[in-house]
């Protein structure tokens, strides 16, 4: 399907499209609508990138939280008195701060 629409481009723009589609065999529009749509499909990828990224900075905020409890951990080590950890006081209260201070679930 064709559609005839008017399109303003700068002499600039004019001569990258016009670069573009002798590079690429295309006749003008041709070279317009191959832009238009690589445009479309970026964005897109644009996009997914933004939520991957989003992802990664979760994941680092977890990674977070794991190190600090480690170090916690390690520190408050009493091997003689060996509790259950569900029931740990302290761990408790450390993983209430620490899901408050750090996880925006």
């Amino acid at each position: 399907m064709t559609i005839d629409k008017h399109i303003y481009f700068t002499n600039e723009e004019y001569a990258r499209i016009k670069e573009y589609a002798c590079k690429n065999s295309l006749s003008f529009s041709k070279a317009v609508c191959s832009l238009c749509i690589s445009a479309l499909n970026g964005t897109e990828i644009l996009d997914r990138i933004n939520k991957l990224e989003k992802s990664i900075e979760y994941i680092i905020k977890k990674q977070q939280v794991l190190h600090l409890l480690e170090e916690q951990i390690y520190s408050d080590m009493d091997f003689e008195n060996v509790s259950d950890p569900k029931k740990s006081k302290p761990l408790n209260e450390f993983n209430k701060r620490i899901r408050n201070n750090f996880i925006n679930d």
